[in-house]
């Protein structure tokens, strides 16, 4: 006799169900990584131009502003990529939440699965005893 799992669709869907978690989290985590990335990207470039800014004589005014202009962009800039980075870091906090939740269900899915199996292993095991009693006292009359 095979030991079957009375609730096998379940955990499949509670393993599909991670799965597809871990795989959300990952690209998350993905997107945090880019968005830090271009973060360094910008503040090396903002830093170069402000110690550039020391060093150059302008030819006109226009280049002045112009420049300046330049800073300004880049400092607006790095604004949008924190203000993106801290809702990706809530999205990671939540999506990690989500998976916390689902990896708590499957596991308890598992244990189950396990509580089920010793059940099981406990019942062919009686029946085998009881078989092997029948055969020794079937033995044994004769």
């Amino acid at each position: 006799m095979k030991f079957e799992f009375s609730l096998e669709s379940v955990l499949k869907v509670r393993e599909h169900e991670e799965k597809v978690q871990k795989q959300k989290l990952a690209e998350k985590l993905n997107k945090k990584k880019h968005l830090n990335a271009l973060k360094e990207k910008l503040k090396r470039k903002l830093e170069s131009h402000m110690n550039e800014n020391g060093n150059s004589t302008y030819e006109n005014l226009h280049d002045l502003q112009r420049k300046q202009q330049y800073i300004n962009d880049l400092h607006n800039k790095v604004k949008k990529v924190n203000s993106s980075l801290e809702s990706v870091k809530k999205a990671v906090d939540q999506q990690r939440d989500k998976l916390a939740d689902v990896h708590k269900k499957r596991h308890i899915m598992e244990k189950v699965k396990e509580g089920e199996r010793e059940i099981f292993l406990e019942e062919m095991s009686k029946q085998q005893r009881k078989v092997m009693d029948e055969v020794a006292t079937q033995t044994f009359s004769r």
